[in-house]
């Protein structure tokens, strides 16, 4: 471990003595000098109270009382003297631990301290909150030399570990002019205490440690987390982070603090904010936008006012008389019909400009191209941006709305947190940039602003499982799923986080919400004082009943109006993003080489203000980026999946069924992969099954529609009287289960895979079917290394995401199956041998093999759906719709909700 530099100071006196004529000397040299300092130090004496002790019990009250908080003296590590002079009259720097009461999390604050010659502490000059995370508690503060170190914990466990440098901010992490640069130490002495700054390096866990022990020398920091294979160590001077033996760092990442160039007005507000707080501000904000808002107005109606663009359709402002788009819920979506492009928007006025509400193609020659294959019938796949306008503000009818539709089938969305905002309450800040994995960056095709700054709410985040702030019950959420899906929504009235969420983010209150507009009559949408919401530049983020994300930006709305034109667009849900000029605007992507600084950028909209660059190379705040989808299966199997020959699912340039195959030694297994929500899966019994006495009915082949969906067919085999594993069609079973197999449930579509012990009951919607037990929990069973007859042998799996896998091969038992199987991901695995050892198969439609109308075996039936995006209106368990505020950015006035 570190140990702690020597305190500054001791209880013994130095004693001064020489000749005379040494003493003379030094008077005349040193005489103007030592004035000084006795008039610095009489006017400090006569200015406060009374100087501590010289120990560390002393100066721990001393920097307790300065800060506001409980210091312990253990806790204080003194850094490199700057001079007797410096120390005395500008004080000497330190850094330590200070929690706001006894028991409450720890925050590491930087304190400069006047000291005398003998070491005697003064007086407390600046005191600064470098980390000020209310939930993370810093531990672990050691110095050695010019660096520091420490470690964040949260909800009990460690989030990272963090390096100072109090030597200040490197030169190449600065920005590179030199008006940048003055501004950029008139930030860091407000924030640190030093015109240098703090130069800053954070060691992000992407799976939170149980312990860890930090252990540091001049040029290497070494992190043991206690785990095999996770242990890391990190270059000071190189700022790079390695795994054990060097190898690469396991779920961790280094991200070192860079400063970019900030526009004057966006840095003069954060440094006034800072110093008088967010109203003045705001009051300054209202009056300015207010004043051109009626400058506007005015304008309008001397000037250009229009005829029939100015008159609306309907002058009643009632919710129920306002137009709406009418949308498609793709999960009630027929055959190949599909929700995209979007519907038209319908116009608020009696004419129309032109495009209004009319979505087109987004345009961009370099965008890269959706992955996918060549359709057999030639049909090629629609763009996946599209974009429109409208005009929602009955008092603005030159006011516009810009939408850029997201179609969720091809497209991913993903979130990082800035290197300032949101500025967390639970450890290092974000990294501020996109990921530098090459498989994310060849797949960004747009990226877009986030939410409020801290100071303006705390609405939480998290990304990739690290809790940047915590959830605020009620608060409009984005949330991305572990399987890579979007969903918006409110959070219900609980702290906890569902496991299934690997990134959020929330802010303010919905737009809208199940068909209401405002539902909570929230009227402060933003940090404002007036009573009414101003007009600014304004975005939001919708989902549609049919799955799919709009983006919305004007750089003239009110918060009202930008809910009732998400509504008149067809939104289910809305969440408002940022706001104000310079921070808010859509760019489209494509990153070619970044390190080489090698991409194509283009704003959604000209008079959008952000710099297009921002969010590719660092951003202050948060932002979210959009993502082409892989169409092929992800899984840790490494097989190179192709689309299976044949007849594919709607739409077929998607494929939803996939072929691959893995040799184990000289044995090829061929594999077929089912994606979940392109199949539904239906059971027939086969017409040479056993047949109980007194048995209830078998569903023998597909009726209706049904026949001339199919894309697949399965083969479970059949049994005997022997072997009589369980059939079921309706709530009587055709045959009756028994232990010691698994079931395979088929229900409205859906299909699962159960083990021995989990039992269920048949109806006339689930059907039932069992099976050998070849793997559980990821373990092969001896039933599998049973060696028998060479044949064509089958098993089947369901992954935890709903995919169904099959595996095929010729083999003198089924452990070859059962073990790729086991790699493709799945933890349960059963054979396709329902006891008569019927050679596996899977025909497809479109090959020489289709599948048949009967068969001699149980089967199962797979058929075609058409692709559900990958959005959805989401309701975590327990949560309602809004009624109130989640929380006000300022105190509302009297009579708000």
């Amino acid at each position: 471990m570190v140990s702690s530099p020597a305190v500054p100071f001791s209880s013994a006196k130095q004693p001064v003595a020489g000749p005379a004529l040494k003493l003379k000397r030094w008077a005349i040299s040193r005489g103007p000098i030592a004035g000084l300092i006795v008039l610095g130090a009489l006017v400090s004496s006569a200015r406060g109270s009374a100087p501590p002790p010289r120990t560390l019990p002393g100066v721990a009250d001393m920097l307790g009382k300065s800060a506001g908080a409980v210091v312990e003296p253990s806790d204080i590590h003194w850094e490199p003297s700057r001079g007797m002079l410096g120390d005395l009259l500008f004080g000497r720097p330190l850094l330590f631990l200070g929690s706001k009461e006894a028991g409450a999390p720890h925050d590491v604050y930087r304190a400069f301290v006047r000291v005398t010659r003998e070491g005697q502490p003064i007086r407390v000059t600046r005191v600064r909150n470098i980390t000020d995370t209310e939930v993370g508690d810093d531990v672990g503060l050691e110095l050695r030399g010019d660096k520091a170190v420490f470690a964040t914990v949260a909800f009990g466990q460690i989030q990272g570990v963090s390096v100072l440098d109090t030597k200040g901010i490197r030169a190449e992490d600065k920005p590179p002019k030199a008006l940048n640069r003055f501004l950029l130490s008139l930030t860091s002495y407000q924030d640190t205490g030093s015109f240098a700054g703090i130069g800053r390096s954070d060691i992000l866990f992407e799976i939170p440690a149980q312990r860890a022990r930090l252990s540091m020398d001049s040029s290497l920091l070494s992190i043991d987390l206690g785990v095999g294979g996770r242990n890391l160590t990190y270059d000071l001077n190189q700022h790079k982070l390695v795994g054990a033996e060097g190898g690469q760092a396991y779920a961790a990442k280094a991200v070192t603090q860079r400063h970019f160039e900030k526009p004057f007005i966006l840095w003069a507000v954060d440094t006034v904010r800072a110093e008088v707080g967010p109203g003045p501000i705001a009051w300054l904000e209202d009056k300015v936008f207010g004043a051109k808002d009626t400058l506007k107005r005015t304008t309008y109606n001397l000037f250009d006012k229009q005829g029939g663009q100015s008159e609306l359709k309907v002058e009643n402002d009632s919710p129920d008389e306002q137009p709406v788009a009418t949308m498609l819920d793709d999960s009630k979506l027929d055959g190949d019909k599909s929700s995209w492009p979007p519907p038209s928007v319908p116009s608020l006025w009696k004419e129309t400009k032109p495009g209004e509400g009319e979505w087109v193609p987004v345009d961009v020659p370099w965008l890269a191209k959706s992955p996918g294959i060549p359709a057999a019938d030639g049909e090629k796949p629609p763009a996946y941006f599209y974009k429109t306008f409208v005009r929602p503000d009955p008092k603005r009818p030159y006011a516009e709305l810009q939408l850029i539709a997201m179609d969720m089938r091809r497209l991913e969305l993903n979130m990082e947190a800035g290197f300032e905002d949101p500025k967390p309450l639970t450890g290092p800040p974000g990294s501020g940039r996109l990921p530098r994995e090459p498989e994310v960056l060849k797949r960004v095709v747009g990226t877009f602003n986030g939410a409020f700054k801290t100071t303006h709410g705390k609405y939480g985040m998290m990304v990739r499982k690290r809790v940047l702030l915590p959830p605020i019950p009620g608060g409009a959420t984005v949330v991305v799923t572990d399987d890579h899906r979007v969903g918006l929504g409110s959070w219900p009235q609980t702290t906890d986080i569902p496991a299934d969420l690997e990134s959020f983010r929330q802010n303010l209150d919905p737009l809208v919400e199940d068909g209401v507009a405002n539902p909570t009559g929230r009227y402060i949408w933003g940090w404002q004082l007036a009573g009414t919401s101003v007009m600014t530049e304004r975005t939001a983020l919708c989902v549609t009943p049919a799955g799919h994300l709009y983006y919305g930006w004007s750089n003239e709305i009110d918060g009202p109006t930008l809910g009732k034109a998400l509504r008149q667009a067809g939104c289910a849900y809305g969440m408002h993003l940022d706001m104000n000029p310079g921070h808010c605007g859509f760019v489209f992507t494509d990153i070619v080489d970044l390190k080489k600084k090698e991409f194509q950028l283009s704003k959604a909209h000209p008079e959008m203000g952000i710099a297009p660059d921002k969010f590719v190379r660092w951003s202050a705040k948060d932002f979210f980026y959009v993502m082409l989808r892989e169409p092929t299966p992800n899984d840790p199997s490494q097989v190179r999946w192709q689309a299976a020959p044949g007849t594919q699912p709607s739409p077929t340039w998607w494929p939803g069924i996939f072929r691959g195959e893995m040799s184990l030694g000289s044995l090829g297994v061929e594999l077929f992969s089912f994606e979940p929500g392109r199949v539904a899966w239906r059971l027939t019994a086969g017409s040479s099954e056993y047949a109980s006495p007194g048995a209830g009915p078998k569903l023998l082949e597909l009726t209706g529609d049904d026949k001339h969906r199919v894309v697949a067919s399965v083969s479970l085999g059949n049994t005997t009287s022997a072997t009589s594993l369980g059939l079921a069609f309706d709530s009587k079973p055709a045959i009756n289960s028994k232990s010691g197999f698994a079931t395979l449930v088929v229900e409205e579509g859906a299909i699962q895979l159960l083990g021995d012990t989990q039992d269920v009951e048949p109806s006339s919607k689930r059907h039932l079917a069992q099976l050998p037990l070849l793997a559980e929990g990821g373990e092969l069973l001896p039933v599998a290394r049973e060696r028998g007859a060479m044949r064509k042998r089958g098993a089947i799996c369901v992954t935890e995401r709903g995919r169904v896998v099959v595996a095929l091969a010729r083999h003198d038992s089924s452990d070859p199956l059962a073990s790729v199987l086991l790699r493709v991901g799945c933890r349960r695995v059963a054979e396709l041998d329902r006891g008569t050892q019927h050679p596996a198969f899977v025909h497809r439609a479109g090959t020489e093999t289709p599948p048949l109308g009967g068969y001699e075996a149980t089967a199962l039936y797979a058929l075609g759906m058409p692709m559900r995006p990958y959005a959805f209106r989401w309701k975590a368990k327990g949560a309602t719709p809004s009624t109130k505020p989640s929380s006000y950015d300022y105190p509302p006035p009297k009579g708000a909700q």
